[in-house]
């Protein structure tokens, strides 16, 4: 297409195309291709000259679009290449340029409708290209709309009616075009590889799959030393392909289930045995810890005897009972394997990561590394701050040595077994070492406010239906020593001094050392052999407190002074965390 068929605009041209600046109010519009120019950003790439075609409307004088840029010169010299490139023209020639833009645009569809030569044959890379005078205008009108460079407007004396004629290659065979019959042999062969594809993956998802779980469940079963039922055989695309197992039955009706299996690679398990399987995805498993302890991986036994060898098993969101009231749930665990399907060794940890635990085969049971950060026990108000232990699990057993932690600002160190062969139970042991005074009180009995350094040893034991009945009814007896601590709620030394005229109330009691022997059941708390020391001042008797906190206690009591001795029986009764404290008898 050419515009140069109007005289009004090749009048207008000639007479500002290097001078608009003598024409401060004459008003520019876009011609076609600087409106095409505008979209396509490829076609103008100069920022001054994209700038100011951008800001072309039709309606901006060349004053106003001075005034509004604010660089005459660069405006001028804007305006001067894009009326050259024929981007732009005065608003009564671009009129006259869409018309015959319009023109000659229908021209040219009526010429490709008489050609025989197919439009896209035109401009096809294949065949030979004819060399005369006829191809070189078509190059001409061709380059006009190039997006490289700017377009070239032709000649006033060259006639719209040969700037729209086609150009034809003599030298082209009309029935034989190379192009078109490789892009339909290349479609073809794109059709059939879809059809393949789409063939395959209808065959993968819709096989029926269910043919195989017999063999399936018979094959778990020798694996795991228990009767497995699967309810569902499928296959699963994504995130990768793999065999799919759905809900999984292992054992009687006290047995375990697993929500979902993935078998990746399911490739592999063609052929004959031994089959190797790169990784298993266990999903959603509640299982008993005593039928865990049965499955032969578990017991130093090698899974391959029973022609399948697991590379690696990644467990999420398991369920462990110990027991039919106590369950760890959302563990996940990752188990490695030797080369010869043996169990080389299993990780689990919670799902705050509070917890590691390392497990490993071994003769007398599985034997555990367990690591803690800030764990917190099931139904207990206090936490390890860190936690190193060694622990042996076996059926109905979970016995766990070597405890070394800190715990409530100082270490614990100790043993714990817990049994559910018959309910809940446990039993354990331990020193403590400059534990803070206070925060045990805080964790164990609120009410008691006393400071210090606490060090001693503990035993416990206690039985449950449940977990929180186990820690409810427990019985412990604590052999303890506290120094350069506080006894707030009560006085002694100024009960002694007031002779029983009247009772102290509230008040505190320092002191050097205080030691006792505190048997804890779950009704009541009695200290015996207490005895402090607090510089000039000594006291040794017993006490009883009940849950409610009611304390009642007998102190003899021995004060120094530099002349003289004197000796009391202090009565100490009340509800902490405020006693009363008397010599009356």
């Amino acid at each position: 297409m050419c515009f140069s068929g109007s005289p009004t605009w090749a009048r207008t041209r000639d007479l500002r195309i290097n001078s608009p600046a003598l024409y401060p109010n004459l008003v520019y519009a876009k011609t076609p291709i600087g409106d095409e120019a505008v979209r396509q950003s490829t076609r103008v790439v100069q920022r001054n000259l994209r700038m100011v075609l951008v800001q072309v409307d039709g309606k901006m004088s060349v004053e106003e679009l001075t005034a509004k840029i604010g660089n005459p010169r660069l405006v001028q010299s804007a305006l001067r290449e894009l009326e050259e490139g024929g981007y732009i023209a005065p608003t009564i020639a671009a009129v006259s340029v869409w018309e015959e833009s319009k023109k000659a645009a229908r021209q040219e569809a009526a010429q490709e409708q008489l050609s025989p030569i197919p439009p896209m044959s035109e401009f096809s890379t294949f065949g030979p290209k004819s060399l005369g005078p006829e191809s070189k205008r078509g190059e001409s009108a061709a380059s006009n709309f190039s997006s490289f460079g700017k377009p070239i407007l032709p000649s006033p004396t060259q006639s719209g009616s040969e700037a729209v004629q086609p150009v034809v290659a003599e030298s082209r065979d009309p029935e034989f075009h190379p192009y078109q019959q490789g892009m339909s042999t290349g479609r073809k062969a794109l059709l059939a590889v879809v059809a393949i594809l789409s063939l395959l993956l209808a065959t993968v998802v819709f096989y029926p799959y269910e043919q195989f779980k017999p063999a399936i469940e018979a094959s778990a079963t020798r694996m795991l030393n228990a009767t497995v039922k699967i309810d569902q055989v499928g296959v699963a695309l994504f995130p990768s392909p793999s065999l799919k197992l759905t809900g999984v039955n292992i054992g009687e009706s006290a047995g375990g289930r697993i929500a979902e299996v993935r078998i990746s690679s399911p490739l592999s398990l063609l052929g004959n045995p031994p089959y190797h399987v790169a990784k298993v995805e266990v999903s959603g498993a509640a299982l008993p810890a005593n039928h865990l302890l049965a499955f032969p991986m578990f017991m130093g036994g090698v899974a391959g005897s029973q022609g399948l060898i697991i590379k690696k098993m990644v467990v999420d969101h398991l369920q462990l009972g110990l027991g039919d009231s106590l369950v760890f749930r959302d563990l996940f665990g990752e188990l490695a394997f030797h080369p010869d399907g043996a169990l080389e060794k299993a990780t689990f940890e919670t799902v705050d990561r509070s917890m590691l635990v390392y497990a490993q085969p071994g003769e007398q049971g599985v034997a555990l590394s367990i690591e803690g950060r800030a764990w917190a026990p099931m139904g207990t108000a206090v936490s390890f701050a860190s936690l190193q232990a060694k622990g042996l699990l076996q059926k109905n057993k979970l016995l766990i040595q070597n405890i070394d932690t800190t715990f409530l600002g100082g270490i614990l160190r100790g043993n714990w077994l817990l049994d559910w062969s018959n309910g809940l139970s446990m039993a354990g042991d331990g020193t403590l070492s400059r534990l803070d005074s206070r925060k045990v009180s805080g964790a164990f009995a609120p009410s008691l406010k006393i400071d210090g350094d606490m060090s001693g040893t503990i035993r416990l034991r206690s039985s449950a239906p449940d977990w929180d009945g186990l820690w409810g009814n427990v019985e412990a007896v604590l052999s303890t020593e506290i120094t350069r601590g506080t006894l707030h709620g009560v006085d002694l030394g100024e009960a002694v001094r007031r002779s029983g005229v009247s009772e102290v109330r509230a008040g505190s009691t320092k002191f050097d050392r205080l030691r006792s022997t505190i048997n804890i059941t779950p009704k009541q708390v009695v200290g015996r052999d207490v005895r402090m020391d607090a510089g000039m001042v000594t006291a040794v008797g017993q006490f009883t407190s009940g849950r409610s906190g009611q304390v009642d206690g007998n102190m003899a009591v021995t004060m120094q002074t530099s002349v003289s001795s004197q000796n009391a029986s202090v009565h100490v009764f009340g509800t902490l965390p405020d006693l009363s404290a008397t010599t009356r008898k």
